[in-house]
């Protein structure tokens, strides 16, 4: 009879003892004079600290949003996560 193992979960570096869950947090980059601030994005959270871990794809989405206002000359913006949102913006 096989021996069903634990998920294992990862540990958050910051504070060492919180686990990350799954969840949604807002995100807020500044690049040349353009302040950008991102909500809903997906995230694992740490449930000790609240520090976030945004996955690598959706980083790499969100930078190219932050270029895309930055190119437009925006200064502010608030907007929404999307995966689709770049398309509309370019």
């Amino acid at each position: 009879m096989a021996r069903e193992l634990p998920e294992a979960t990862m540990k958050c570096v910051i504070c060492k003892h919180g686990d990350l869950k799954p969840g949604i947090t807002s995100v807020l980059f500044e690049q040349d004079g353009c302040i950008i601030v991102i909500k809903g994005v997906p995230a694992d959270i740490c449930d000790n600290c609240g520090e976030a871990y945004v996955p690598d794809s959706v980083a790499r989405n969100i930078i190219e949003q932050v270029n895309i206002a930055a190119n437009q000359g925006i200064l502010v913006d608030v907007r929404n996560y999307s995966p689709e949102l770049t398309a509309i913006c370019s």
